[in-house]
């Protein structure tokens, strides 16, 4: 499951391929993807992304093991997810939650 610390670390990995990578070019940054981008990525993209990463709140949804199926629509905290009794017959999903562009 994704966390705050989680997504702290993200956004200073993908802070630090910003401004240490993409300055280089695309080429420099291929090595980096397991499974190749189609075009090659641009310092413009990485900016938008962390745009959108900046503003990204977590929340969770209850859903089935599975986790092809939500079970509540209640979004929830992590602090609230801590708290709740869990059924054995569920899971729960990370949701990222962004303001729009």
């Amino acid at each position: 499951m994704l966390t705050t610390r989680d997504l702290a670390i993200i956004r200073a990995a993908l802070q630090f391929f910003d401004e240490e990578i993409s300055p280089h070019g695309p080429e420099v940054a291929k090595p980096y993807f397991e499974t190749p981008l189609e075009d090659d990525l641009t310092a413009e993209e990485i900016g938008q992304l962390r745009e959108l990463l900046q503003s990204t709140e977590l929340s969770y949804v209850r859903c089935d093991q599975s986790r092809t199926h939500v079970l509540s629509q209640e979004l929830l905290t992590f602090e609230k997810l801590q708290r709740i009794p869990h059924q054995s017959e569920e899971d729960f999903a990370t949701v990222l939650l962004t303001s729009a562009r």
